[in-house]
């Protein structure tokens, strides 16, 4: 895109200006970036700010420990439960959906090998309540009735 401008236009010289300034630049700063002095600097910055960030997050953990909330890994290991929770009754829901057909697949629990007791062991019905007794005695025995007095 080259324009043709008058020699005294001040935008075109400023462009140029600013074109060189940028060029220079970028030439000074690829050069010290290659150096070696350079180099060890950025790495020795990155490792303090990494040892840094290490710290923090050990003291924030500590005091939220400290005050009973949960941690960061504490909030992950929650969300993988739920997610796994979510995902189970999901798998449900389809397995009801297509009538049950489709078989479950194999989980990490172990199977079952105790058989449940017989329907005939079963345990004995709960005595009837208070109540009941008396309203089951009052249906067995005779009405009374009540004489007129002389």
């Amino acid at each position: 895109m080259t324009q043709s401008s008058s020699p005294l236009d001040p935008m075109a010289i400023w462009r140029e200006l600013t074109a060189q300034w940028e060029k220079s630049t970028n030439a000074f700063a690829n050069e010290a970036m290659a150096s070696d002095p350079f180099r060890q600097g950025m790495h020795g910055g990155m490792n303090a700010s990494l040892g840094a960030q290490k710290a923090l997050g050990d003291l924030m953990a500590r005091l939220l420990t400290m005050l009973n909330l949960p941690t960061r890994a504490d909030l992950q290991a929650l969300s993988e439960q739920l997610q796994h929770i979510d995902d189970h009754l999901a798998r449900i829901a389809r397995q009801l959906e297509d009538g049950g057909a489709a078989p479950a697949p194999p989980s990490s629990a172990p199977k079952r090998t105790k058989q449940p007791p017989s329907m005939a062991a079963a345990p004995p019905a709960p005595a009837p309540s208070p109540a009941k007794k008396a309203a089951a005695k009052a249906s067995k025995s005779p009405a009374r009735t009540r004489r007129p007095r002389p």
